[in-house]
């Protein structure tokens, strides 16, 4: 929840900012121009300023929300910074109109093809984003089954276990290893953490095959020790 209000509050701080230099830009139109000349056109300006400042607060709000490693981090800051020479052109278009005095179409162009050519590369980002997303989520969804077969591996052990007489009462390690197994972040580690994992757990299946208890305890105890490096990585990645 911390990190939420924490979140929630960088994106007022970069909204007061923008906030504090587009009324700043107001008031330098303002006084350039003559009551006479405070027409469409800046009135135009006044709406562009506050659908920038909108915009600029939308694009760092969903950045700010968000979190997936830092994956997207310069595709996102690409983005902000895009936004903001938008929110930046915007105020040098209405302080040029304020001095050249544009007709109503004229200046609406003008505004309309910067819109335009500030926008389109922000929509290729965000389709980049979204591509990176889908990669983010296919790879979490291979880690869960990974996970979740891993998981089993060590529950058919367990069974095994059980029906050669095994009391339960000597398992609880290993069915603890199972669950965490199971609910453990799907998010990838390292190739090489990933490996280690897996070959644990397959040298669990091999000594449990022996019915030996100190030679399945010291396989276990690597397991939990795989799994504990694995996650700890997954943890510090984020």
């Amino acid at each position: 929840m911390g990190k939420f209000f924490n979140k929630l509050r960088q994106v007022f701080n970069i909204f007061l900012i923008f906030l504090l230099i587009g009324l700043a830009a107001a008031v330098c139109i303002y006084f350039l121009t003559t009551p006479e000349q405070r027409g469409t056109t800046f009135w135009i300006s006044a709406g562009f300023l506050v659908f920038a400042l909108i915009f600029e607060t939308f694009i760092f709000s969903g950045i700010a929300m968000r979190s997936n490693k830092g994956k997207e981090i310069p595709v996102s800051f690409t983005k902000v910074i895009w936004a903001g020479l938008y929110f930046i052109f915007v105020i040098g278009v209405s302080i040029w109109n304020a001095r050249a005095g544009f007709t109503v179409i004229k200046y609406t162009l003008i505004h309309i093809v910067g819109l335009v050519v500030f926008l389109v590369p922000m929509v290729m980002m965000n389709m980049l984003t979204l591509k990176m997303s889908g990669s983010d989520r296919k790879e979490r969804e291979e880690g869960r089954l990974n996970l979740y077969s891993l998981a089993n591996k060590v529950a058919y052990v367990v069974q095994d276990l059980i029906s050669a007489g095994v009391p339960q009462g000597e398992l609880v390690r290993l069915n603890n290893l199972a669950e965490q197994l199971r609910y453990s972040d799907p998010a990838p580690a390292s190739k090489q953490l990933e490996r280690d994992l897996e070959n644990a757990v397959k040298n669990l299946e091999a000594v449990a095959v022996n019915k030996n208890a100190e030679e399945i305890s010291r396989a276990c105890t690597l397991a939990e020790r795989a799994l504990r490096e694995r996650n700890d990585f997954v943890i510090n990645s984020k």
